[in-house]
């Protein structure tokens, strides 16, 4: 989300086409990505999980690995919804299932969970480092 807020600010503030290409427009979108890494690496759970008490485990309780959420949960489905839009409507459904794991988490082989009450305070992370 802050990624794609991001984009919008940038296009409305840069609307020329050549100005895009210029690599500092995409500093604010990395540097949001390392942000999100760096939490995903240390609890697992990004910004916004973080916010509402979640992480991410892996199926059997484990901490997630950062490539398996990034790229399994991630990248993987947005890959998918680029060829075939009805991918992203497949994988919500099927948190309606037993499990309430979407499609993304069964691939990944993940699932969220409510954060230990430790890692449910962002500012408690930011504080203690």
């Amino acid at each position: 989300m802050p990624s794609l807020l991001l984009g919008v600010l940038r296009c409305l503030a840069i609307p020329d086409e050549e100005a895009m290409n210029a690599p500092v427009v995409y500093a604010p979108a990395l540097l949001v990505l390392l942000i999100q890494a760096s939490l995903i690496r240390g609890t697992g759970a990004s910004l916004g999980k973080r916010l509402l008490g979640l992480r991410v485990v892996r199926r059997d309780g484990r901490p997630a690995e950062v490539w398996r959420i990034a790229l399994l949960r991630n990248v993987l489905p947005l890959a998918l919804c680029g060829y075939c839009g009805w991918f992203g409507l497949a994988d919500v459904l099927f948190i309606a299932g037993e499990d309430r794991r979407c499609l993304h988490d069964w691939v990944a082989g993940t699932r969220v969970v409510k954060a230990p009450r430790a890692q449910r305070s962002f500012t408690a992370r930011l504080v203690t480092g």
